[in-house]
């Protein structure tokens, strides 16, 4: 109970302490950079800060938070760094930074998530996953809106459709948008220009649909359709960044250890970029990576559940 005050006390509060007990601020830009600790490598330890818990990496020494780190800087155990850190608490202050999501996005967003509801077998959000992946056990971060507007610009005016509405939380786990797409009443495409779209806002780097609950060892996709259908093929929770420029930008959660990046293979190479781009800094984090790609140029992972589940290739 007393380490989780202390550690509650902490939290958003690093940028303070650690600075308090003689760490330079260098070490705690978030860019890659020499550790403090072995005192080697020019870019093996970042100072990450998830969640405001004080998480850094380092290539050699591994990972920890920010007691963790006052135990290395101080060579003491946790109760000496509990105190030392209790010394300072109370002067450091909460850093915040800039909020994630504005004020009209936040409202514009509660609007349309309140004017859905949850995924039901017979409705076309159901049926256009069915039709895509099969059939997937649906979490909280998918609903079903009847009547979404579409906003067509060049025509200069608005349609209704039925849509499949998905929740993109930040790295945080803070809701920060919402993706949507457009649907017919049996659950394909609708005949919009623009079947994929998200609402007015700024996608926060290093968000993505949370598709499952977070675990040890997870996957990371593009689509939310690639994500179910990589989960399927894996046998593991993914989630769906929806673009290669987000996925690239992705921050797994904390409790990940293990991560699965399944990217898409395409012709332009877009994907296969974004894919290793990613696992390469998760490996510089110090995290267990290894990237997916399907075999064929022009696929993505959802390719390969249709030809497993048609019979054409193996599991």
């Amino acid at each position: 109970m007393q380490r989780d005050r202390i550690t509650d006390a902490a939290r958003g509060r690093w940028h303070g302490i650690l600075p308090a007990l003689g760490v330079a601020s260098s070490f705690l830009t978030g860019r890659h950079g020499p550790c403090p600790f072995c005192g080697e490598g020019k870019d093996r330890f970042r100072f990450a800060d998830k969640e405001g818990d004080g998480r850094w990496f380092c290539n050699q020494c591994g990972s920890g938070d920010g007691f963790d780190f006052v135990q290395r800087l101080k060579g003491c155990d946790f109760a000496e760094a509990a105190r030392l850190v209790r010394e300072h608490v109370g002067s450091a202050p909460v850093l915040t930074g800039k909020p994630a999501v504005d004020r009209d996005t936040k409202k514009a967003l509660n609007v349309l998530w309140r004017s859905s509801k949850p995924v039901v077998d017979s409705d076309p959000v159901a049926r256009w996953l069915t039709s895509r992946v099969g059939k997937v056990d649906i979490t909280k971060s998918i609903r079903y809106c009847e009547r979404c507007r579409y906003w067509d610009e060049e025509a200069k005016s608005a349609s209704f459709h039925p849509a499949m509405i998905a929740m993109i939380h930040d790295a945080n786990g803070n809701p920060a948008l919402i993706h949507k797409t457009y649907l017919t009443p049996d659950g394909r495409k609708a005949l919009v220009e623009k079947v994929r779209m998200l609402m007015p806002g700024t996608f926060p780097a290093g968000a993505a649909v949370r598709l499952f609950d977070a675990a040890e060892a997870m996957g990371i996709a593009e689509g939310i359709e690639t994500a179910f259908a990589a989960s399927a093929l894996f046998d593991m929770p993914v989630w769906a960044a929806l673009t290669a420029g987000a996925l690239e930008k992705w921050e797994p959660p904390s409790s990940a250890k293990t991560i699965s990046v399944f990217g898409d293979n395409d012709a332009n190479f877009t994907g296969q970029r974004a894919a290793f781009g990613l696992g390469q800094r998760l490996m510089r984090e110090g995290l267990s990576v290894s990237v997916q790609i399907p075999k064929s140029e022009g696929e993505d992972w959802n390719d390969v559940l249709n030809r497993v589940r048609h019979g054409q290739e193996a599991a």
